[in-house]
């Protein structure tokens, strides 16, 4: 297994690795890898359908997607665009799926069609948006910190996440402003523009006052990796740690296969 370092922020580029004969062992050298870099890309893959669900399976049980529910395979998802996309919608910051009970804890992206130019995806590290909020504070010459919230106040919060964007029958969820990962005890924020709606028990204006200041600051571009993607590419990356944005600025065909799996109840 050949091994590179993709940013500061975030990532491990591996290279020499066949994921349609993947075992239980190699997951677990993968697992420790996510823990320390938050995002893995394994280059040179050509995983079908079938194989990325088997593959991801080996990670824990997939969850589906309002929009994959009619497919064939719901729990592998297509994000597939003819390009027309372009000037006409944006993406925005997010980590996947927080308004369900129990959100994704890694999201595996697999590029089967890519543009000539453009399509990156963002990433943001949301352990350093935490570890520096303090330190950004006291940023008083930029106004979008001068109203950054101190970190006491945000331990005892929580927000709402709404997936009523993909159906009236989805969902709402609560979780913490501040989550906890499970594994390696680190906090992170955990709130994002795509997807959380409100600070649970404070006046709108009030709880967009909070919110706002926050995201900018969670996508300082210190704590961000833009990845570049190469055909073939499978992407995983941790959302206890990580937000990520589409970046829509392709004019060609672009596909991807996503698959999701589930983690536990933020706390």
């Amino acid at each position: 297994m050949q091994t590179e370092r993709l940013a500061p922020a975030m990532g491990v580029r591996l290279g020499g690795i066949d994921l349609r004969i993947a075992t239980s062992d190699l997951v677990g050298e993968l697992r420790e890898l996510l823990n320390e870099h938050h995002l893995v890309c394994v280059a040179n893959q050509d995983l079908h359908e079938e194989e990325q669900h088997i593959f991801g399976s080996l990670w824990g049980e997939l969850l589906t997607h309002p929009t994959s529910l009619k497919r064939a395979n719901p729990y592998v998802q297509l994000l597939a665009g003819s390009g027309q996309a372009k000037h006409r919608v944006f993406g925005s910051w997010h980590s996947d799926m927080t308004w369900h009970p129990t959100p994704p804890w890694i999201t595996m992206l697999h590029a089967r069609k890519i543009p000539s130019f453009g399509g990156d995806t963002g990433y943001a590290n949301q352990h350093m948006a935490w570890e520096h909020l303090e330190q950004a504070r006291k940023d008083q010459r930029r106004s979008h910190r001068r109203y950054l919230p101190t970190a006491d106040s945000l331990l005892p919060q929580r927000a709402n996440h709404t997936g009523k964007g993909f159906g009236p029958e989805v969902p709402d969820s609560v979780h913490p402003v501040v989550r906890t990962h499970n594994e390696n005890g680190k906090q992170a924020l955990y709130v994002n523009p795509e997807f959380t709606t409100h600070i649970v028990g404070v006046e709108e204006n009030d709880s967009l006052r909070t919110l706002f200041p926050l995201w900018m600051h969670a996508i300082t571009e210190e704590f961000v990796y833009r990845h570049q993607w190469h055909l073939g590419d499978l992407v995983i990356w941790d959302n206890r740690s990580v937000m990520h944005t589409a970046i829509l600025d392709y004019d060609e065909p672009r596909a991807m296969q996503r698959v999701v799996v589930k983690g536990d109840t933020p706390t």
